[in-house]
């Protein structure tokens, strides 16, 4: 296992993760049930079989309503891809592991502190929680352009 995963878990200890969202929530599988996650996307959930066009240097570390989000063995990074579009393109998101995390944690304080406020009449986001998580994420990621990036992938406009 590449050691950015095994630090990972070590950190993230032997527990399912759910962070709240804005819509659903993401799932972090233990460590124990890693393997497991990996069915439907890596693995056949009904004959148990490779899929073949799944790379294998991916790993889907979590998702969001089944929408993985995958670290790639080979290059340490944090894909995005979403399911039911036939063909697995996953597109590079977050630079590291630890980058990754740390923006859902982020993302998951956000929506935890503005509870039911978190959007107008038409569940929308309201702008001061947009400009709060760019606040938070570009202090992270050290760019306003990445934080804006990162913020219209995860959906919040």
């Amino acid at each position: 296992m590449p050691e950015a995963v095994t630090e990972y878990f070590a950190e993230l200890g032997p527990v399912d993760v759910w962070i709240r969202g804005y819509g659903n929530p993401y799932f972090l599988p233990s460590l124990s049930k890693l393997w497991a996650h990996q069915t439907g996307y890596r693995t056949d959930g009904f004959t148990g079989e490779q899929i073949h066009v799944w790379d294998d240097d991916w790993l889907v570390i979590a998702d969001e309503g089944g929408d993985p989000f995958i670290f790639s063995r080979s290059e340490g990074t944090i894909l995005h891809a979403y399911h039911g579009e036939g063909v697995w393109e996953p597109e590079q998101m977050f630079n590291s592991l630890i980058e990754f995390v740390t923006t859902l944690a982020i993302m998951g304080d956000i929506v935890a502190l503005a509870g039911r406020a978190l959007t107008d009449a038409d569940s929308m986001i309201l702008p001061r929680y947009r400009e709060i998580a760019r606040t938070r994420l570009a202090e992270l990621l050290r760019s306003q352009e990445r934080a804006k990036e990162i913020i219209l992938s995860l959906g919040w406009g």
